[in-house]
């Protein structure tokens, strides 16, 4: 398997986004297809692929997965704003991993690939990546639903030293 993901994945790009697109089309669970457009579908697929593959290139990548995730909330938020469910915002980032899984699998067992080693950390890197945009999606969308609340004057953190007419411990 190639140590590069970034050159990996900007070679096969376009195959990779049209699989995934594939994916998306073919599946009736959700109604992305008919609450966005093409463009917007697609509009962040390379931003999660150089991620992911700034991820997988890293010696490090665990260390790397959260933090990666978090400069891509954007696509909750988008989502979001475009009235997208959260169900199908999490379906389609479940497709992105099947087609990343199926992507991985290829190129590990291809003619030049023999290292599983390296695909199964791979595939738990790509694993961990998408599980920490779905946590991402379901914290932007847990956020942004809550209802304001008009409050006298918010506090936080409280003052140290516990409720009036409780003694601190110690």
């Amino acid at each position: 398997m190639v140590a590069h993901f970034s050159q990996l994945f900007a070679q096969h790009l376009d195959s990779l986004v049209r699989a995934w697109t594939d994916g998306v089309y073919a599946d009736r669970r959700t109604d992305l297809t008919s609450i966005l457009s093409h463009r917007e579908l697609i509009e962040f697929a390379p931003e999660m692929f150089e991620e992911l593959a700034r991820v997988l290139d890293r010696e490090d990548g665990c260390g790397e997965v959260a933090e990666s995730a978090r400069r891509l909330r954007v696509y909750a938020q988008t989502r979001f704003q475009q009235r997208v469910l959260i169900d199908e915002a999490a379906r389609e980032l479940t497709l992105m991993r099947e087609t990343l899984t199926a992507f991985l699998w290829r190129e590990a067992t291809g003619p030049t690939g023999d290292d599983m080693s390296e695909l199964r950390e791979s595939l738990q890197l790509t694993n961990a990546f998408i599980d920490e945009l779905l946590f991402q999606t379901i914290l932007i969308y847990a956020a942004s639903s809550r209802p304001i609340l008009r409050t006298r004057s918010a506090v936080w953190p409280p003052p140290r030293g516990g409720r009036p007419g409780i003694a601190p411990a110690g």
